[in-house]
């Protein structure tokens, strides 16, 4: 089982906590490359989740069509709507996107530190 660090956001945090959100999206990063089932994404020290399944897709758009927009961002209206909260995080680096795709996590479990 690895560690990785990765950017913090409470609410997708506390969504992901509540069983609401199922997937956690990143961009393809080199540093992401070797990320398994099993893993762990670690929050600073809020708090981390355990990751399922790893998928890549070529956009956010492929994967709100494959994973549900729902299962990205539940406090969006509709697709559309998601991958634009998600394109709004200043830590999105829209660029490795397009060039390299992104990650779709399964978050099997998360897990407040202390």
């Amino acid at each position: 089982m690895a560690t990785y660090d990765a950017p913090f956001h409470v609410e997708a945090f506390e969504q992901m906590e509540a069983r609401r959100k199922t997937v956690y999206a990143l961009p393809a990063l080199p540093d992401y490359a070797g990320i398994v089932a099993g893993d762990r994404l670690e929050f600073g020290t809020f708090g981390s989740i355990t990751v399922g399944m790893v998928r890549r897709y070529p956009s956010l758009e492929a994967l709100v069509e494959a994973e549900g927009w729902a299962n990205l961002v539940p406090e969006a209206s509709g697709p559309e709507e998601a991958v634009a909260m998600v394109r709004a995080i200043p830590e999105w680096d829209r660029a490795v996107e397009e060039a390299r795709g992104v990650l779709s996590l399964r978050v099997r479990e998360a897990r407040r530190k202390g």
